[in-house]
Protein backbone atom coordinates (compact mmCIF):
# COMPACT_ATOMS: atom_id res chain seq x y z
CA UNK A 1 0.00 0.00 0.00
CA UNK A 2 2.90 2.30 0.45
CA UNK A 3 4.64 1.51 -2.81
CA UNK A 4 1.52 2.49 -4.60
CA UNK A 5 0.88 5.67 -2.60
CA UNK A 6 4.79 6.51 -3.18
CA UNK A 7 4.03 5.90 -7.00
CA UNK A 8 0.85 7.92 -7.03
CA UNK A 9 2.96 10.88 -5.30
CA UNK A 10 5.60 10.69 -7.87
CA UNK A 11 3.35 10.66 -10.71
CA UNK A 12 1.53 13.42 -9.42
CA UNK A 13 4.67 15.58 -8.96
CA UNK A 14 5.91 14.60 -12.22
CA UNK A 15 2.85 15.49 -14.20
CA UNK A 16 2.36 18.58 -12.06
CA UNK A 17 5.55 19.95 -13.24
CA UNK A 18 4.80 18.81 -17.08
CA UNK A 19 2.07 20.90 -17.03
CA UNK A 20 3.54 23.96 -15.07
CA UNK A 21 6.15 24.15 -17.28
CA UNK A 22 4.20 23.83 -20.83
CA UNK A 23 1.82 26.80 -19.25
CA UNK A 24 4.32 29.33 -18.30
CA UNK A 25 5.45 30.35 -21.60
CA UNK A 26 2.14 31.22 -22.45
CA UNK A 27 0.90 33.34 -19.69
CA UNK A 28 1.86 36.68 -19.68
CA UNK A 29 3.06 36.64 -23.50
CA UNK A 30 1.39 39.51 -25.14
CA UNK A 31 3.44 40.68 -28.35
CA UNK A 32 1.71 44.11 -29.07
CA UNK A 33 1.67 44.80 -32.69
CA UNK A 34 -0.04 47.68 -33.52
CA UNK A 35 -1.65 50.19 -31.18
CA UNK A 36 -4.26 52.39 -33.37
CA UNK A 37 -4.63 55.93 -31.37
CA UNK A 38 -7.63 58.25 -32.56
CA UNK A 39 -6.98 61.82 -30.30
CA UNK A 40 -10.17 64.11 -30.73
CA UNK A 41 -10.81 67.23 -28.87
CA UNK A 42 -13.93 68.20 -26.65
CA UNK A 43 -15.39 69.92 -29.26
CA UNK A 44 -16.60 67.09 -31.84
CA UNK A 45 -17.07 67.77 -35.67
CA UNK A 46 -19.07 65.23 -37.38
CA UNK A 47 -16.08 64.12 -39.88
CA UNK A 48 -14.07 63.45 -36.32
CA UNK A 49 -16.96 61.12 -34.83
CA UNK A 50 -17.02 59.36 -38.10
CA UNK A 51 -13.71 58.35 -37.89
CA UNK A 52 -13.80 57.28 -34.79
CA UNK A 53 -17.18 55.26 -35.45
CA UNK A 54 -15.69 53.54 -38.71
CA UNK A 55 -12.55 52.82 -36.48
CA UNK A 56 -14.20 51.40 -33.71
CA UNK A 57 -16.77 49.65 -35.52
CA UNK A 58 -13.84 48.10 -37.59
CA UNK A 59 -11.71 46.50 -35.07
CA UNK A 60 -14.68 45.21 -33.30
CA UNK A 61 -15.88 43.23 -36.27
CA UNK A 62 -12.88 42.16 -38.14
CA UNK A 63 -9.78 42.47 -35.64
CA UNK A 64 -11.66 40.95 -32.29
CA UNK A 65 -9.34 38.13 -31.54
CA UNK A 66 -6.61 40.35 -32.11
CA UNK A 67 -7.53 42.47 -29.78
CA UNK A 68 -8.55 40.01 -27.47
CA UNK A 69 -5.26 39.27 -27.61
CA UNK A 70 -3.52 41.87 -26.77
CA UNK A 71 -1.89 42.43 -30.65
CA UNK A 72 -4.40 45.10 -31.44
CA UNK A 73 -4.55 47.92 -28.50
CA UNK A 74 -7.17 50.70 -29.44
CA UNK A 75 -6.80 54.02 -27.35
CA UNK A 76 -9.40 57.39 -27.80
CA UNK A 77 -7.78 60.02 -26.03
CA UNK A 78 -9.30 63.65 -25.90
CA UNK A 79 -6.46 66.16 -26.16
CA UNK A 80 -8.17 68.49 -23.50
CA UNK A 81 -8.34 65.83 -20.77
CA UNK A 82 -5.40 66.56 -18.87
CA UNK A 83 -4.73 63.07 -18.51
CA UNK A 84 -4.02 62.42 -21.94
CA UNK A 85 -1.18 65.31 -21.73
CA UNK A 86 1.43 62.91 -21.40
CA UNK A 87 0.69 60.96 -25.12
CA UNK A 88 -0.34 64.03 -26.55
CA UNK A 89 3.14 65.44 -25.65
CA UNK A 90 4.55 62.56 -27.57
CA UNK A 91 2.45 62.69 -30.38
CA UNK A 92 3.51 66.60 -30.42
CA UNK A 93 -0.46 66.91 -31.46
CA UNK A 94 -2.96 69.22 -29.50
CA UNK A 95 -5.83 68.31 -32.14
CA UNK A 96 -7.56 65.35 -34.10
CA UNK A 97 -5.30 62.86 -35.36
CA UNK A 98 -4.76 59.12 -36.01
CA UNK A 99 -2.16 57.29 -35.45
CA UNK A 100 -1.24 53.59 -36.44
CA UNK A 101 1.69 52.59 -34.23
CA UNK A 102 3.90 49.44 -35.05
CA UNK A 103 7.41 47.96 -33.48
CA UNK A 104 9.48 46.97 -36.01
CA UNK A 105 12.26 45.15 -34.44
CA UNK A 106 11.15 46.84 -31.03
CA UNK A 107 11.31 50.18 -32.41
CA UNK A 108 8.12 52.80 -32.71
CA UNK A 109 7.10 53.48 -36.20
CA UNK A 110 3.87 56.36 -35.84
CA UNK A 111 1.65 56.16 -39.32
CA UNK A 112 0.01 59.14 -39.26
CA UNK A 113 -3.19 58.46 -41.00
CA UNK A 114 -5.11 61.64 -39.90
CA UNK A 115 -5.20 63.57 -43.57
CA UNK A 116 -6.44 60.49 -45.50
CA UNK A 117 -9.06 60.13 -42.47
CA UNK A 118 -10.30 63.80 -42.57
CA UNK A 119 -10.29 63.72 -46.57
CA UNK A 120 -12.85 60.40 -46.43
CA UNK A 121 -14.14 58.89 -43.44
CA UNK A 122 -17.37 60.99 -43.45
CA UNK A 123 -18.13 61.03 -47.45
CA UNK A 124 -16.56 58.20 -49.16
CA UNK A 125 -16.41 55.37 -45.72
CA UNK A 126 -15.89 52.30 -47.61
CA UNK A 127 -12.47 54.06 -49.03
CA UNK A 128 -11.58 54.46 -45.24
CA UNK A 129 -12.14 51.15 -44.20
CA UNK A 130 -10.40 49.81 -46.83
CA UNK A 131 -7.40 51.53 -46.24
CA UNK A 132 -7.62 51.17 -43.00
CA UNK A 133 -7.96 47.14 -43.12
CA UNK A 134 -4.83 47.19 -45.69
CA UNK A 135 -2.71 48.92 -42.75
CA UNK A 136 -4.08 47.40 -40.28
CA UNK A 137 -3.19 43.85 -42.16
CA UNK A 138 -0.04 45.17 -42.97
CA UNK A 139 0.92 46.29 -39.59
CA UNK A 140 0.16 42.96 -37.66
CA UNK A 141 1.51 39.93 -40.06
Amino acid sequence: MIRVLIMLFGLAMFFHGRFVSAQKPMAGKVNTKLEVYYFHTSERCPIDQAIEEHTRKLLQSDYAREIKDGIIKFRVLNTDDKASKPITDKFEINAQALYLVTFPNGKQVKNDLTEFAFSCAQNNPGKFISRMKAEINSSIK
